[in-house]
């Protein structure tokens, strides 16, 4: 399974060296800022973001 902290260790795409300079330092700031969210959200995650029906299903109480 993998970990929360294992994101750190994903490596970019390799970009195409015939790719205009300026896209790829867009996108390879879009995917750092996606990383960054994503890491966010799963370190901070917990029972208390989640309804109280989630939270339910989750325990196995909500059959």
């Amino acid at each position: 399974m993998a970990s929360i902290a294992g994101l750190s260790k994903l490596g970019l795409p390799r970009l195409s060296d015939s790719m205009n300079p300026e896209d790829a330092r867009v996108i390879r700031n879009y995917l750092y800022q996606m990383q960054e969210q994503l890491q966010y959200v799963l370190t901070n995650i917990d029972t208390d973001n989640l309804s109280e029906g989630l939270r339910s299903q989750l325990q196995g109480n909500g059959q």
